[in-house]
């Protein structure tokens, strides 16, 4: 990262400058933890610590984020270089001074709304150097280095006044995003919850509701606005980790619907409805969100998730083959005790007390589409 980078608090840390017109930043930032929950590599999203948002991802990465918005006029190369009215830096050097300084980043992006132009008088356009910038890192070649020659000259050039050397344009130009097509300020809430819900779908397979998409991105957007505006933190007390995020959605997750494309989710729900067992129902939804989340978050893979519940049907298909006449009640708690057992044996295995009963029931609530189940109430229970 590295560490030097997140190591102390920057001397300029300015917080939340007054909270004043700060909002499509914070909504990025939101935006942003979103995206975490569906990129492995990003551990978490800092926010304004020497940067508007840095991510600090695995193998001590470091992305670093302008946010910026134009609500009139297009953006070009003029508007990157030039430092706004009382500043010494433009935006392009701001966010190559840490590459000039020596330290160790691995990404730099700029992103946000707006359209883009063509700066008078140049022959070097922005929308050229985004172009290039878009290639995929596997498809640069001696072509692609000849193409960016000029733009390294052209930004050599301006940034020179402004303390940043020809070999710092050079490396910074290298691992440079620029990305001015998210949503504007009016949009991008709306925007923003839409991917969320997404999110949470891909993630744990279910629908959430309206209300719960409220809910759980009014409380993202909270930690994003709380990070960003603590002035003179610690960069862990300014960041945003993915357990941050997925530990708010599991909060708010208290009906969850399965997904109508996840048949053995339906048929699962259809079962337990037909069996008439009342609160077990909600219970069984509830034990799978949360063994879909812990799945995501100790990174298990499909084949791994599928051992887990073929092991779990062979127990229990033995089970019904040696005790063909137990239903009721009976039947349910025999298979609380299989889960039992095979959640306390997952635990060990794995090392982690969190594969245990509650776990296996969860596995086994998401893959019952597979397993032979009929839960029947008699007039006694």
């Amino acid at each position: 990262m590295s560490i030097e980078f997140l190591s102390s608090v920057p001397e300029s840390d300015p917080g939340s400058e007054g909270g004043i017109g700060f909002d499509y930043q914070w909504q990025v930032a939101s935006f942003l933890c979103i995206e975490m929950l569906l990129n492995p590599d990003v551990l978490r999203v800092v926010c304004e610590y020497g940067e508007d948002v840095t991510l600090h991802k695995k193998d001590s990465a470091i992305e670093k984020i302008q946010v910026k918005k134009r609500d009139s006029g297009s953006w070009t190369f003029l508007e990157l270089i030039k430092p706004a009215k009382k500043q010494k830096r433009g935006i392009f050097s701001k966010l190559f001074e840490p590459l000039q300084e020596g330290k160790k980043i691995t990404k730099l992006s700029i992103l946000g709304c707006g359209k883009t132009g063509t700066t008078r008088n140049s022959e070097n356009s922005l929308p050229g150097l985004i172009a290039l910038l878009n290639i995929p890192l596997v498809e640069r070649d001696e072509n692609w280095e000849k193409a960016l020659l000029p733009y390294i000259e052209y930004l050599s050039a301006n940034l020179s006044s402004q303390d940043i050397s020809r070999s710092t344009v050079e490396s910074a130009i290298k691992i440079l995003t620029i990305n001015f097509s998210l949503p504007n300020p009016e949009s991008i809430e709306t925007k923003n919850k839409e991917c969320l819900a997404k999110a949470v779908k891909q993630i744990w397979e279910i629908d959430i509701t309206h209300d719960q998409v409220d809910k759980i991105y009014s409380g993202i957007y909270f930690l994003a606005k709380k990070a960003n505006t603590s002035a003179r933190k610690s960069w862990l007390e300014k960041s945003i980790t993915r357990q941050d995020v997925t530990q708010l959605i599991l909060q708010n997750l208290e009906y969850p619907y399965p997904t109508a494309n996840q048949s053995h989710s339906l048929t699962l729900q259809d079962k337990l409805s037909r069996a008439n067992i009342g609160d077990k129902h909600r219970y069984a939804l509830i034990a799978r969100t949360d063994a879909i989340g812990l799945k995501y978050e100790k990174g298990f893979l499909a084949d791994t998730w599928e051992r887990f519940g073929v092991e779990i049907h062979l127990k229990w298909q033995d089970y019904r083959v040696s005790n063909p006449s137990v239903s009721g009640l009976a039947l349910w708690n025999a298979l609380l005790e299989l889960l039992e057992f095979t959640g306390n044996n997952w635990a060990k295995e794995y090392k982690d007390p969190r594969l245990g009963s509650r776990f296996a029931e969860g596995v086994f609530f998401d893959l019952a589409g597979i397993c032979t189940v009929d839960f029947k109430r008699d007039s006694h229970e």
